[in-house]
């Protein structure tokens, strides 16, 4: 069923790896990244430090998001090839549940890949609750204890063994039980408590075989970006289907764009508003039934960083490997990091023949003030001015400079009482 676990401490077994840079003539980073035969793998990748971080991917079954004590989630392992039933929404029925009660279970659940929150699992899209504010798929809040009760038994099914689990709260940590079926009956219920604990990941997983949380399964938050792993989705609209492909951190955007050349030195990135927060952003979408799309490329933006990156090779289930290139694109981006105000940019730099740029705005405090952008030319002249309205979130503002002769100019913006200074080349 599950790979056990081969170390006595209990410690997962990983790979960390900085990939060797060879840049192309266009300045991009090719990255040979595999989860190895039948995708025995997942991996992390970290753009800014170019590294992977490979480990099994089975060997836990369970994954409890721990990142907050308001938030909660809880994941199956999908590399185990398991399904999630929902059996009664009465806590009773954890003591009288069989596997001969199958056929009243319905269809089963499975972990979201179309949301934009990663800690959304299959026990959290339960449906045998009503519908209202204090129902949460598996439990319901409660307002005298702030904790949120378990109210709906689940059966996990792998092949021909099954778990009963239910899930008794959670409440900064999750306390739940299960016991494992032995052909004729459950084995004895067994209890455990996970507290979200400080864990500089975004989740704790939990394994069936040892009883006991496995650490070391994820790098620290702000060290990845990409995990390259298997999911299940709801293929051509037709049904569930597990396949490979990326799943995206939190901490990063992604904007999708088709068709475009991939192997290009200039480019023009997408608006703001095409970058989602969608796990499954990048996914499968790169790739047909076998092979890859060659007219697909992927925007990705973390913090005040911008990348272009593209896939090259999909070796499929037989090697796991997924070849891409990437490029940090922050420069030709001209972006500024404003700090805490929020980051500013201007594309494309060089222009393009029509001289016009966009002003990207991505303002995470809005000032009390408007803010200004100006453009002067060597001499110190200004040639050009606009206003920043007091605002928060997205934006571009398109500026026409046709009027400007060809040349180096220099441009000032200036918001929430800081200002950069950026060169722009005017063809």
């Amino acid at each position: 069923m599950k790979t056990k676990l081969l170390l006595a401490s209990l410690l997962a077994f990983t790979v960390n790896q900085t990939v060797l840079s060879q840049t192309d003539e266009n300045g991009y980073t090719q990255v040979n990244l595999t989860t190895g035969p039948s995708y025995a793998n997942r991996v992390f990748f970290d753009l800014s430090a170019n590294n992977t971080v490979s480990q099994p991917a089975t060997g836990w079954d369970l994954a409890f998001y721990r990142n907050s004590a308001m938030d909660f989630g809880v994941k199956v392992n999908d590399a185990t090839s398991v399904l999630t039933y929902q059996v009664s929404a009465d806590p009773a029925a954890f003591d009288t549940v069989t596997p001969a009660d199958k056929s009243n279970w319905g269809a089963p659940l499975y972990n979201p890949d179309q949301t934009e929150r990663i800690q959304d699992g299959s026990f959290d899209s339960a449906t045998l609750l009503p519908a209202n504010g204090l129902n949460f798929g598996w439990g319901s809040y409660d307002l005298a204890t702030h904790k949120v009760l378990g109210k709906v038994v689940f059966v996990l099914e792998y092949g021909t063994t099954y778990y009963k689990f239910f899930i008794n709260e959670y409440y900064g940590g999750y306390t739940f039980k299960y016991a494992k079926w032995n052909g004729t009956s459950w084995d004895a219920t067994q209890t455990r408590t996970i507290a979200n604990g400080t864990d500089d990941a975004f989740f704790n997983y939990f394994s069936f075989d040892t009883g006991a949380k496995v650490p070391n399964l994820e790098p620290a938050k702000a060290n990845w970006d990409l995990m390259f792993t298997r999911y299940y989705t709801f293929y051509n609209g037709q049904l569930m289907y597990k396949l490979s492909g990326v799943i995206q951190s939190p901490n990063v955007t992604v904007a999708k764009v088709q068709p475009e050349t991939q192997a290009v030195a200039t480019f023009t990135a997408p608006a703001t508003a095409a970058y989602s927060k969608n796990i499954t952003t990048i996914g499968h979408s790169w790739k047909p039934t076998s092979g890859f799309y060659t007219d697909v490329v992927y925007y990705i933006k973390e913090g005040s960083k911008y990348y272009r990156l593209y896939f090259t090779s999909n070796g499929g289930a037989s090697t796991g490997d997924m070849y891409f290139k990437y490029k940090d694109i922050t420069a030709q981006l001209s972006v500024a990091d404003f700090g805490e105000k929020g980051t500013f940019g201007i594309y494309p730099n060089p222009t393009k023949e029509d001289k016009k740029v966009n002003i990207l705005f991505d303002v995470k405090e809005a000032a009390s003030k408007n803010g200004n952008v100006e453009i002067f030319d060597f001499s110190g002249k200004k040639v050009y001015e606009t206003s920043i309205a007091n605002q928060s979130g997205f934006s571009t503002q398109e500026v026409d400079l046709n009027r400007l002769s060809s040349g180096t100019y220099l441009v000032k913006i200036t918001y929430g009482g800081q200002s950069e200074t950026k060169k722009l080349i005017v063809k």
